[in-house]
């Protein structure tokens, strides 16, 4: 027993070791069932992961001789079954280690008994494996010896498990990490593909040009696969591209779109945007592409997903707008929200081109009579008044009789007294008030011929 305790503190500093050098889990999974193996006193290592589903473990890395059986057998996570009530699935459930010191005597082992007994199996334990808190798999060990698991090596088979996990632990932030960093550049990319669109907003002279310079930064700033956009043509259903770039151009731009509903080649996403107008993101472009006139030029061109956009004026739709993306940009929503605000802002920039076009610059000579127009229904002023020049003084006082003196004008009891050629006029001086009961004369400085 001292050379077997020994023999495991070998395994458990090998499988340290392992730990330091391993790069990613697969590598390391494989490092351990070495270091195990070739350390300890055991028939086997093995390591065992759970499904994607979560009902099964798969071998997945293992060293001995006791491998062979190890890959044929069935492991499940369930409780109350044969095949989940050994020792690797009930380690799994209870994220604890687990023990059989006499494997072919033991009811947990029934479903595996016959495989055990020819590879003479006498004690196996399985430790869990976790990360970030949740079981991921467990590690599997088999000795020939049935009662040879003490305490003692219970204790280092514990910390075996804790050491991997932390490991696992350590990928996994790692990965994370990654993962931030390559979103972030994917961001910044992105960033500088919104950039990029706004300033060709601001220097496109047509609106052709508009969507060449949208699809080049698109492509070349945001590195996308490849961008196009496909406008409808009038008094028709079908949509042609008018701007490309990126990849495999030709297989994209030879193919044909429609709005109709029930033209096959408007059953696409292309058309189901044109006619919502809602953005689509399809994730997995073979699948949608499947049995549709478009399935042969997505297999040449290989590209996993899109996004496609509405390109709108006035409320109505005039096209779409195609950005082929890796399916992991198609994932990123963050990604998705600035492809669709580039959508918007072309929206944006055609409506204000349609604007533009609307209007329709005044002739020289229609400025000239709206000028002549304007002068001549302007107000009089007070000089014009006096010089006899204003449109309310073109009456000349030879023309109008004088009022005589003994019949004066009845007063109400507020009376505006002033040049009657200027009392309609805003920019006549100032009048004067009197009181209804006074019957001083009419103000001097009138001009000749006025009341």
């Amino acid at each position: 027993m001292p050379t077997t305790l020994a023999r495991t503190f070998a395994a458990l500093s090998a499988i340290n070791e392992a730990i330091l050098y391993a790069r990613s889990p697969d590598e390391l999974y494989q490092k351990v069932c070495d270091a195990g193996f070739s350390s300890g006193d055991f028939l086997a290592v093995a390591v065992f992961l759970v499904e994607p589903d979560g009902r099964r473990l798969r071998y997945a890395a293992g060293c001995g001789d006791d491998i062979p059986r190890l890959r044929s057998i069935v492991i499940t996570t369930e409780a109350g079954t044969p095949e989940g009530s050994g020792v690797g699935g009930e380690a799994f459930r209870d994220q604890k280690l687990c023990i059989s010191n006499d494997y072919l005597n033991d009811p947990r082992s029934l479903a595996w008994r016959e495989g055990a007994a020819k590879a003479h199996i006498g004690a196996a334990a399985a430790m869990p494996l976790l990360c970030d808190g949740k079981s991921v798999g467990v590690l599997y060990v088999t000795r020939s010896e049935a009662n040879s698991l003490d305490e003692q090596m219970v204790s280092l088979f514990e910390r075996m498990s804790a050491n991997i996990s932390y490991a696992l632990d350590n990928f996994a932030r790692e990965t994370a990490r990654q993962a931030s960093e390559r979103a972030t550049r994917r961001l910044n990319r992105m960033f500088g593909a919104i950039s990029a669109t706004n300033e060709a907003i601001l220097r496109a002279k047509t609106e052709q040009e508009l969507y060449q310079l949208v699809c080049d930064a698109s492509v070349h700033s945001g590195k996308s696969l490849a961008t196009f956009v496909l406008l409808r043509e009038p008094d028709s259903h079908w949509m042609i591209p008018v701007a490309a770039t990126g990849q495999n151009l030709e297989l994209v731009t030879q193919a044909r779109y429609s709005v109709d509903p029930e033209n096959p080649y408007g059953k696409g996403i292309s058309g189901e945007v044109f006619r919502t107008q809602k953005a689509i993101v399809e994730d997995d472009l073979a699948s949608r592409t499947r049995g549709s006139p478009w399935e042969q030029a997505n297999v040449n061109t290989g590209v996993a997903a899109c996004v496609v956009a509405p390109l709108i004026r006035y409320g109505e739709s005039v096209g779409v707008l195609l950005f082929f993306i890796s399916r992991s940009w198609a994932k990123d929503e963050e990604i998705v929200a600035l492809l669709l605000r580039m959508a918007e802002n072309v929206s944006f920039a055609i409506e204000n081109f349609g604007r533009e076009a609307e209007r329709k610059p005044e002739s020289p000579r229609k400025k000239s009579a709206w000028r002549e127009c304007m002068r001549r229904s302007a107000p009089p002023t007070r000089r014009s008044c006096v010089r006899g020049r204003g449109p309310s003084c073109s009456t000349s006082s030879a023309r109008r009789p004088r009022r005589e003196p003994s019949s004066p004008r009845p007063l109400s009891r507020w009376s505006i007294v002033g040049p009657s050629c200027c009392a309609s006029s805003p920019a006549t001086d100032r009048m004067r008030i009197r009181f209804a009961t006074s019957r001083s004369p009419p103000p001097t400085g009138c001009p000749r011929g006025a009341d």
